[in-house]
């Protein structure tokens, strides 16, 4: 059994993989199902954890199980995940598929016991155990016009504290060095649990409960929800990974509303200073949406413009793609050409950004995490590529020479 976390990218073949398409909480899941496959013996199925947030992630879907078939025309497919909740009808009669979990169960245990075997599984990650995904709610309760995920996934549902706290546990105990806290919508945590909570609350307990935690970062957040509690757990908590994500999505307020986004371009700027002005260390990144419906050229630049005022370093950027069922693909669409010229013109504005922003590091000495023998992130996410070899999983203290290609060359000084 193997996992492939990689936009969908297959490892070489075997009769037991997991392919993970699509985000962070996706190939959280993926390493939980793994486990559950390890225990069970579960070794004759591919398992596709399949992802719905786009139409090309669904047609990368589909051609990725033709192949898997041409290659292995007795290959036993299981899907689970958005695509295959959003449209089981369409995946089940695909040449290979032998079943579909729900989304909402593909987490219980029980739902495979139907696949196991009394053979040995036999694992290889494939990778070093150095960052690690910890899930703390599933689902949203917002109504963006462009996202087909609450449809898949429901609305928000926080994880108990506790269950929390002990896989964040299971995760140390694996080897894993640094925590990621993920989710559809991280920043929601809490809401739906009486007595309420909130993400600074889980964050404190983690923290708190799992000492041996020494680095914790945050997956997406939503800039409506980031409040003054928030931010004096970013200021206060120093294990806390000082690199926030936004889901900003345009920089223009009306695209905004038409969005239904719960933001305005200045709440992002605000917001951004007040986390500088609390931990001037903090480097932004960002989701960005290009050509959503009705954006004219001035509300690009609006999006532009907000690159640099909010301080965004970071950036995913997204051409817009009508998925059916949703508001957004009923508003008048922009011309195909004209997304990704803007698209195109956007990454490379967020490229310069990126190179402006590295060299500020040039002579200065970070904390790195390495992810191998030369690769390793700063504690705000940044690439970095080292001169003299390193020790997976391990902390250094490193000087940075040089920029080459948007990544910090450097040497380590120290081990920490």
């Amino acid at each position: 059994m193997q996992v492939s976390s990689a936009g969908g990218e297959l490892l070489p073949m075997d009769a037991n993989n997991i392919i993970s398409f699509g985000c962070r909480l996706n190939a959280c899941e993926s390493d939980i199902i793994k486990g559950f496959a390890e225990e069970l013996g579960i070794v004759d199925f591919t398992l596709i954890n399949t992802c719905a947030v786009t139409a090309e992630a669904e047609r990368k879907l589909r051609q990725t199980i033709r192949k898997l078939h041409c290659q292995n025309p007795d290959i036993k497919i299981i899907l689970t995940g958005c695509a295959s909740e959003l449209h089981p009808e369409r995946y089940i009669k695909m040449d290979g598929v032998v079943g579909i979990i729900s989304n909402r169960t593909k987490l219980s245990k029980s739902e495979y016991l139907k696949y196991a075997t009394d053979k040995p599984a036999v694992f290889n990650l494939g990778h070093p155990k150095v960052r690690g995904f910890l899930q703390i709610q599933n689902g949203c309760d917002q109504k963006c016009t462009y996202c087909i995920v609450r449809l898949t996934r429901g609305n928000n549902v926080s994880f108990c504290e506790d269950d929390i706290l002990n896989r964040a546990k299971a995760l140390i105990n694996k080897g894993y060095k640094e925590i990621i806290l993920t989710g559809v919508n991280i920043s929601s945590y809490g809401r739906d649990m009486e007595p309420k909570r909130n993400l600074p609350f889980i964050i404190r307990y983690l923290l708190k409960n799992v000492p041996e935690l020494t680095r914790l970062g945050l997956s997406s957040l939503d800039p409506a929800d980031i409040d003054d509690d928030l931010i004096e757990t970013i200021k206060s908590e120093e294990k806390l990974l000082p690199h926030i994500h936004e889901s900003v999505q345009s920089g223009d307020d009306m695209i905004l509303k038409r969005m239904a986004r719960r933001h305005t371009r200045n709440q992002v700027i605000e917001i951004n200073e007040k986390i500088l002005h609390a931990r001037p260390d903090v480097i932004f990144g960002a989701d960005i949406i290009v050509g959503f419906p009705t954006e004219t050229d001035e509300m690009f630049l609006g999006t532009k413009k907000l690159l640099t005022e909010a301080n965004l370093s970071l950036l995913h950027i997204f051409p817009f793609s009508k998925r059916p069922g949703t508001p957004a693909s009923l508003m008048p669409q922009i011309e195909k050409k004209v997304i990704t010229n803007r698209a195109k013109e956007l990454r490379k504005l967020a490229n310069d950004i990126l190179t402006k922003k590295l060299t500020e590091y040039l002579g200065k000495d970070v904390i790195i995490l390495a992810e191998d023998s030369e690769n390793a992130k700063t504690n705000s996410f940044l690439q970095v590529k080292s001169s003299t070899k390193l020790v997976t999983g391990k902390e250094y203290l490193f000087h940075c020479d040089s920029v080459h290609k948007n990544v910090i060359i450097g040497r380590p000084l120290e081990k920490r």
